[in-house]
């Protein structure tokens, strides 16, 4: 499977943005395999991805938290990753990862099982993760989605 070269990328984009809502991230031939982290929170930072690997042109859902240093020293954890699926009206869950290793001390990572994007008739993917983290019986969760989008671009 190759990806096709779209000649005006910043158009394609902006009709993706539209469409989701969101910043979208085209993976072109030329991208890297490792695709960035989006990232929220100070003490406890909780970071979220659609991961592509090139070589196989697949996406997987990764997510991972981590008690930053110097921080109020949390155990952490990521559970219940899921990788979606916009199909042009709702976010469809295509991939679960229920992630239940318990608590670590300073950083937990998570991911689902791969797809091809290409197979999808919208391939635009999201990523969306619960993360927890937790100081003596005082624990908090949150259930949170990067404000992006990954879309291939497929033949």
């Amino acid at each position: 499977m190759r990806l096709k070269r779209v000649g005006r990328l910043g158009t394609a984009a902006a009709v993706v943005a539209s469409a989701l809502g969101a910043s979208i991230i085209l993976n072109p031939s030329t991208a890297s395999a490792e695709s960035a982290w989006e990232c929220y929170g100070k003490a406890v930072k909780r970071c979220a991805t659609v991961w592509w690997d090139e070589a196989a042109d697949t996406y997987r859902a990764r997510a991972k938290i981590t008690d930053v240093a110097g921080g109020a020293n949390y155990s952490v954890k990521v559970t219940d990753v899921k990788l979606q699926n916009f199909n042009g009206t709702k976010w469809v869950t295509v991939r679960t990862k229920k992630d239940n290793d318990g608590w670590h001390a300073t950083q937990d990572l998570a991911g689902t099982n791969t797809v091809d994007p290409c197979k999808y008739k919208n391939a635009s993917f999201g990523v969306v993760a619960k993360f927890s983290w937790k100081k003596g019986s005082k624990v908090s969760n949150k259930t949170w989605r990067p404000d992006t989008g990954w879309a291939m671009m497929c033949d």
